[in-house]
């Protein structure tokens, strides 16, 4: 597999292109030196760092969000009531990346643009504003700077 990522949906690695060090450099708020964190989970999973922090900073504006500063919820994952709450920002880098991996990646979505289809679905109901119509782009261009 190559390590794309690109808007036009290239195909991302399933192994590590960056460093928890080299995250750590870009990453901020509540998601401040987690680097380590996305590089240990992503080995745990086979799924690239890079891919995992991209979605984490997109989604919580690189660790601003009340999602994450509340919830520890750094992956904008839904439940039965709302939005997920995990204990900590560990747990919540766990659970996004197990919920990658079961339900998108072992399902052949390996690509930013088809997992975005599932993940963040443009015209979703719990987005009213609109704002996964950016998803791609964000995310991609957040992939690509981290696994530079």
């Amino acid at each position: 597999m190559g390590r794309g990522g690109t808007l036009k949906g290239g195909v991302i690695s399933p192994s590590a292109t960056a460093s928890g060090a080299k995250l750590n450099t870009s990453l901020g708020g509540s998601l401040k030196n987690t680097g380590d964190i996305f590089a240990s989970v992503g080995a745990k999973y086979g799924i690239d760092p890079a891919l995992l922090a991209a979605i984490a900073v997109h989604e919580t504006g690189n660790g601003t969000s009340n999602a994450v500063k509340t919830k520890n919820n750094v992956g904008g994952m839904m439940g039965k009531n709302g939005l997920m709450t995990f204990d900590s920002i560990e747990e919540g880098i766990e659970k996004m990346a197990s919920n990658l991996k079961r339900n998108y990646i072992d399902k052949g979505l390996t690509t930013i643009e088809q997992i975005q289809k599932k993940y963040a679905p443009n015209g979703a109901a719990n987005d009213p504003n609109g704002l996964n119509d950016y998803w791609v782009k964000g995310v991609t261009t957040y992939y690509n700077k981290f696994s530079k």
